[in-house]
């Protein structure tokens, strides 16, 4: 930070005095520093098919911080603080998170910065950054910075009712155009709490066009987290990142410190959506040719069933097919009545036959005629 003040100086000698930087009205979110990184994949067999390499991945979120692993981050768009954009301010630690997932998974990717909301910036009007307006237009802006896989881990929650008198065509043209230009979305499903309740809607996971992405839980990788909100067609991926890429820009980070002095740790279906926003890096590059809509098919196709756990590796090896078998008539005769006396004729034949080979086994420890029985002892 130091160093960007500095170049600020020397500028304002030789030009007019720049407009100030709007400041954040809380401060921001502090790193808690973690001693070094904590890999959650190890992809050495899925890197060697596939890195995401030349695909343009944009981070709608909170800013994307210039780090040395993330290096180069495209500063694409500020919504927050649009008369003095800065994309590469991550005041909340969040979208440098996100980011660290997916190059983790796609290391090859290229990250877009579109910095489209701040807790710490206070909106004075409907118009600003944190509505499904400014979503709409983060999305057009990655779209027109050639963006061709997006991640929203920043979601809106509304209640149904609500959402029935709501007006969100501004969002699903966004949308549309995303997917008439082949770009795949991955939303956070939404963490369950606050206005995020089970029944609301989750803005953009709602959309068919969408995968909607809920966190595994950590300690049983079979089931959901208890905080992830309940979706139809749910992806799901591990939700919790033990040591992340530092929103300072430099070193790793184990959480972040609020202004209040509350640790928060690095959890929720924020972190399990740039897993498979990843992935779908690693299947642009190996299908160049696929459309948005093929490239969610794939991913589908190779999620396990019930919550739909994405694996890195077996979507990118997956074979897609038709594995839905259809229903096979089968024709079988209805037996006939039995003769009564047939089964009694029946009967007797196996009580002869019995009979026989019992008198047969007797017969067999008779000495045959001329000869001395064998004295064994």
């Amino acid at each position: 930070m130091r160093r960007i003040l500095a170049s600020l100086t020397v500028l304002a000698l030789l030009t007019p005095p720049p407009v100030t930087a709007q400041e954040p009205d809380t401060s921001c979110a502090a790193v808690l520093p973690a001693p070094g990184p904590a890999p959650q994949f190890a992809l050495g067999d899925t890197h060697r098919i596939a890195r995401g390499e030349g695909v343009r991945v944009a981070v709608i979120d909170t800013g994307v911080a210039d780090h040395p692993q993330l290096a180069p981050v495209d500063p694409v768009a500020d919504l927050v603080a649009p008369a003095t954009p800065d994309p590469l301010l991550d005041c909340d630690g969040h979208g440098t998170v996100v980011a660290g997932v997916i190059r983790e998974v796609a290391p090859g990717a290229t990250i877009l910065s579109v910095r489209q909301s701040s807790a710490h910036y206070r909106q004075p009007d409907a118009d600003s950054a944190g509505t499904l307006a400014s979503l709409a237009d983060a999305i057009h802006a990655a779209l027109d910075a050639g963006a061709q896989v997006l991640n929203i881990s920043v979601v809106s929650c509304v209640p149904a009712d609500q959402a029935a008198l709501l007006d969100a065509a501004v969002l699903d043209h966004a949308l549309l155009r995303a997917e008439e230009q082949g770009v795949v979305v991955v939303s956070a499903s939404g963490n369950n709490g606050g206005a995020c309740l089970p029944g609301a809607v989750v803005y953009p996971a709602h959309s068919p066009t969408v995968l909607p992405v809920a966190a595994r839980h950590a300690d049983d990788p079979h089931s959901l987290a208890e905080y992830s909100l309940p979706a139809d067609n749910v992806l799901s991926a591990p939700g919790r990142v033990t040591t992340g890429v530092s929103p300072s820009g430099d070193g790793w980070a184990a959480g972040m410190v609020t202004a209040q002095g509350q640790e928060v740790a690095f959890e929720g279906t924020s972190f399990a959506a740039p897993v498979v926003t990843g992935v779908a890096a690693l299947l642009r590059q190996r299908h160049p040719g696929d459309s948005a809509a093929q490239l969610r098919e794939r991913i589908r196709q190779a999620a396990e069933p019930s919550h739909g756990a994405v694996d890195p590796h077996t979507a990118l090896t997956h074979l897609p097919g038709a594995y839905i078998t259809e229903p096979r008539q089968v024709a079988a005769a209805a037996p006939t009545p039995e003769d009564p006396a047939a089964g009694q004729r029946a009967i007797t034949l196996l009580a002869t036959l019995a009979a026989l080979v019992l008198g047969g086994t007797l017969l067999g420890r008779v000495s045959a005629p001329g000869r001395s029985p064998r004295r064994t002892g």
